[in-house]
């Protein structure tokens, strides 16, 4: 147990000295968003990005996540995920929409949350939807359209 103990201490040791001639980007890049990457968001290193790291996955980094709160950029939350996807697919997922299939379309529908079983009903309707949902330019407005249209499928 003190061999173990002595090991740990050793290596933690090592890790400071390093984290203090490290060059390292922000903290934010280094380590994502949450609460940790707040606290320690004018440091730059090693050691501050451990203490970032730590801190974020022992307090509700998921959540930060999910839902973009707690210094998390728009991209980081599933609506970020979804908007972007929709953004880099957006001709392929208009025409696939149209047509009622498409790999695209498919895990666009699991992006939102729609159970397998009512996946068939889903596509169905985002594809009665079509103009209406892609007469919108922008991949935030498109995702609206689509959320209202999926939203008695989504589980």
């Amino acid at each position: 147990m003190k061999k173990a103990l002595s090991s740990i201490a050793f290596v933690l040791s090592l890790t400071v000295l390093s984290a203090t001639g490290a060059q390292a980007s922000s903290t934010q890049d280094a380590v994502g968003c949450g609460i940790g990457t707040m606290i320690f968001q004018n440091s730059t290193g090693l050691l501050y990005n451990l203490f970032a790291m730590t801190t974020n996955t022992t307090t509700l980094n998921t959540v930060s996540m999910t839902f973009g709160i707690l210094n998390c950029p728009a991209g980081a939350s599933l609506r970020g995920k979804i908007a972007d996807f929709i953004e880099f697919n957006k001709p392929e997922l208009a025409i696939e929409v149209a047509q009622g299939k498409g790999d695209r379309l498919d895990v666009l529908v699991e992006m939102f949350g729609v159970k397998e079983a009512n996946r068939t009903a889903a596509i169905a309707a985002l594809k009665s939807n079509q103009i209406t949902i892609f007469s919108h330019q922008s991949a935030d407005a498109i995702q609206d359209e689509m959320n209202k249209t999926l939203q008695a499928f989504v589980s």
